[in-house]
């Protein structure tokens, strides 16, 4: 299983968002098999050590990390997107995804970045492969960067730092166009979450 440098929980932080739809992707993997899991978020203590109950290994891109290289919308250079999407994703080592975690990230991205990501993620997929992410639903603006989600347990905790607190503009995707920006991805289930999210899975 894949480690790298985690950063530790807030001991004061917000209390645990429940997310069943990332309870049942997790779940999954109670049958024994050995799971690959792509994590585009940051290093976080709570993930590594959940996924250290299952026999997995786990991926960690930190996306939040690579924001400000993302090539602009309007760049001459129509291949710079899926050449950044290529850069991050670490090499496959003859293995297929299980499990794609997005946490909020793809509320971040536009949908040109969101569809060239997908293409590749669907390559990656194995047969059974799934696909999590939270949405900005409720909310008209979000904070700046991306907080930062890891597992308590098998629900959820979210921090940020100060720049967090600055907000922007939610593009608020719905299902149906996420689906369409996530080739081989069809929408499994949807949940609206208590802290205003909507929780997304996909599966292959």
């Amino acid at each position: 299983m894949y480690q790298t440098t985690a950063r530790p929980l807030e001991s004061d932080g917000p209390e645990p968002i429940r997310a069943p739809l990332f309870r049942t992707a997790v779940e999954a993997f109670e049958d024994e098999q050995r799971h690959v899991v792509l994590d585009l978020g940051r290093a976080r203590s709570g993930t590594i050590e959940l996924l250290s109950h299952y026999r997995c290994r786990l991926d960690i891109v930190d996306l939040p990390a690579r924001l400000r290289e993302m090539p602009a919308e309007d760049d001459d250079d129509p291949k710079a997107v899926g050449r950044w999407v290529d850069a991050m994703l670490p090499p496959t080592r003859g293995e297929s995804v299980d499990l794609v975690l997005c946490w909020n990230l793809l509320n971040y991205l536009p949908r040109a970045v969101i569809e060239q990501l997908g293409q590749r993620l669907v390559e990656r997929a194995s047969p059974r492969a799934r696909l999590h992410a939270l949405i900005e639903y409720r909310a008209t603006t979000m904070p700046a960067v991306p907080l930062s989600f890891a597992p308590a347990g098998l629900d959820l905790l979210a921090d940020g730092d100060d720049e967090a607190a600055r907000q922007i503009t939610a593009p608020r995707y719905t299902p149906k166009e996420l689906e369409k920006r996530l080739p081989g991805f069809a929408s499994e289930k949807t949940m609206l979450l208590g802290n205003g999210m909507q929780e997304f899975l996909y599966r292959r």
